[in-house]
């Protein structure tokens, strides 16, 4: 088998394109692929989709294919123009590549797979890459996936918040919890990051969401609130920060109960925090037998702990105020 035959079959090439000729350049660890095609030929206009006649050829471009063996395989091709009498002369579309692409498809798709289980730079050093290559392929990718979603109803969704970089630099993240996938990326966790979500919704969409589960962050409940129907029924507070705001209320009773105790001589709360914070099922049945938490004389600490993890039943509406520095441990 000749080595352009070889390389027809491996590369998926198809009429009117062909091989035309195959370099192997062995100091530079590459092997280039020129393709061309067939004289005569019409084009599909880009725009409209309609044959068109050929208008001239772009400047010769290359393409990083998957590389062969250990050398990188360069694609070489001038890309042809159609001439469209309704759009004018328009470069056509290509079988192995993207038009804003350097590289073909087949190894977009293998970056990309890379990019699922490591980091834009370790999949840069993989592939031999730069930094702002791989960015670029995942934003191509990215795309593509976004103009092939559907408006399609979304039940249950969660919105998080994410620091990046350093300086308190936020993004909002909107995601779908049924299929546990991306919906929406807005810089900054604002008011206004969270309305562009709820903006590129249909009514429909709107109307379809069951719960919105997030953390006690202000602006996104108000956006929350203006946007979604019956908005109070649906929004779901992480249990994460429910327990923190619960946890930082016991302790400040504590805290405020110890004072109270030791100016009468009664240190019996001092060095106890964490017997309060512990779920019961993991201290060990010593520990429960001596703590303050299970005596039979109960301050204001007692019963309000004895709710306990897993059994969490709160007005959302408050919550705890910060200890004092002056409150004793």
């Amino acid at each position: 088998m000749q080595d352009r035959d070889l390389y027809a079959q491996i590369l998926g090439v198809r009429e009117p394109w062909r091989v035309e000729r195959v370099e192997l350049k062995l100091a530079d660890g590459e092997v280039h692929v020129h393709l061309g095609h067939e004289d005569g030929l019409k084009w599909a206009c880009p725009e409209c989709g309609e044959p068109c006649p050929l208008y001239d050829h772009q400047p010769e471009r290359c393409w990083r294919h998957l590389d062969t063996c250990q050398y990188r395989t360069i694609l070489h091709a001038e890309p042809p123009r159609s001439n469209c009498p309704e759009h004018g002369p328009r470069a056509v579309k290509l079988a192995w590549a993207e038009p804003s692409s350097r590289f073909t498809a087949m190894f977009e798709g293998l970056a990309i797979n890379w990019l699922r289980v490591a980091s834009q730079k370790a999949v840069a050093d993989q592939l031999r890459l730069s930094w702002d290559e791989v960015h670029a392929i995942q934003k191509r990718a990215v795309k593509r996936g976004l103009e092939r979603r559907k408006a399609e109803p979304v039940a249950r969704l969660g919105v998080d918040e994410k620091s990046f970089t350093r300086g308190h630099r936020y993004f909002t993240l909107v995601n779908d919890l049924d299929r546990s996938r991306v919906l929406f990326v807005a810089e900054g966790r604002s008011q206004e990051s969270m309305d562009g979500f709820w903006s590129g919704l249909s009514e429909e969409q709107i109307g379809g969401v069951e719960a919105v589960a997030m953390d006690m962050w202000e602006p996104y409940i108000n956006s929350t609130l203006n946007h979604l129907p019956e908005a109070r029924g649906k929004i779901v507070f992480d249990r994460f920060h429910i327990a923190k705001h619960l946890s930082e209320a016991v302790d400040l009773v504590r805290r405020r109960e110890n004072r109270q105790l030791r100016a009468a001589g009664d240190d019996r709360l001092t060095g106890t925090r964490y017997d309060w914070l512990r779920h019961p099922a993991k201290m060990e049945p010593a520990d429960r037998s001596s703590s303050p938490r299970y005596a039979t004389r109960f301050g204001t600490c007692g019963p309000a702990s004895l709710r306990g993890p897993g059994l969490i039943n709160v007005d959302l509406g408050v919550t705890a105020s910060s200890p004092s520095e002056n409150d004793s441990n």
